[in-house]
């Protein structure tokens, strides 16, 4: 893996192909595979305890030709802590001192991957169909988009659909488990990758899946969508509550605000 000499050590631009910059290819699909992490836990609790994003990792696949054609890997500045534990730096193989060396934060990340699709000519604006594949909702249901509302980021259009990997790889291969990247290369007999860093070793171990679901035949064709607004619930003033009736809250929508929450709950005493 090589590092574009105009590019600090924080950033990490690999072209691994050509990418065709004829208008005639500029319908042809390709698969931006997509793993973020934070400064917290990893993960199926990632996000629960909204921490920062430290390092994210944009592998693209052009579909039809079947190779992986550039993968970007920005490490994130946070702002509102200043060190990592170190059992967390063990378990994700993070290099504390290109986190907070990097100078680059989130919306700076961002900018830095929309301006990589433009020069490469990969960019939706040029016509060019690109989807985000992410391991499962986390990343960017529960990290990316409701950071990026919490620090006045405006993100591209490319990031509010993707596939979710898991339900992809269920559709395909007819399983009911909840599967996670380890339970998927091991039903496709597919060895584990040997490599340190958790947010690489992952993005590779998508890579892989990916692959042998798209040699197997599998179609990439319903991606989910992300609303920006809150979408309320059926909710009518004669359904009847029990007086001795308590709710306990967790895990509200990122997109509801104080009011959705009292419209939601109304009826009811709302203790603060």
């Amino acid at each position: 893996m090589s590092s574009s000499s105009s590019l600090p050590s924080t950033t990490t631009v690999v072209p691994l192909a050509n990418v065709e910059t004829n208008t005639e290819n500029y319908n042809k699909q390709y698969l931006c595979l997509l793993y973020v992490i934070t400064a917290g836990l990893l993960d199926e609790n990632m996000g629960s305890d909204e921490q920062e994003i430290i390092e994210m990792i944009h592998l693209i696949i052009d579909v039809d030709q079947k190779k992986t054609v550039a993968l970007h890997h920005q490490y994130v500045q946070p702002i509102y802590i200043d060190v990592l534990n170190d059992e967390y730096k063990e378990k994700s193989g993070v290099d504390e001192g290109l986190v907070f060396s990097s100078e680059v934060g989130l919306d700076g990340a961002l900018k830095k991957f929309d301006s990589f699709l433009h020069e490469h000519y990969l960019h939706p604006d040029l016509g060019i169909k690109l989807t985000l594949i992410c391991e499962n909702c986390l990343h960017l249901r529960q990290c990316l988009h409701p950071e990026s509302v919490k620090k006045s980021i405006s993100l591209p259009s490319y990031y509010w659909s993707y596939f979710d990997l898991r339900f992809e790889f269920e559709h395909m291969y007819k399983t009911c488990e909840r599967n996670n990247l380890n339970s998927m290369l091991e039903k496709l007999n597919i060895s584990p990758m040997s490599e340190n860093n958790y947010c690489m070793r992952h993005i590779k171990h998508m890579e892989l899946i990916v692959y042998q679901m798209l040699n197997d035949g599998h179609h990439f064709e319903k991606p989910e969508c992300i609303m920006s607004n809150l979408q309320q619930g059926i909710c009518t003033l004669e359904d009847n509550i029990e007086e001795s009736t308590v709710i306990r809250a967790r895990g509200l929508p990122w997109q509801c605000t104080d009011q959705d929450v009292a419209k939601f709950f109304r009826g009811l005493d709302i203790e603060k």
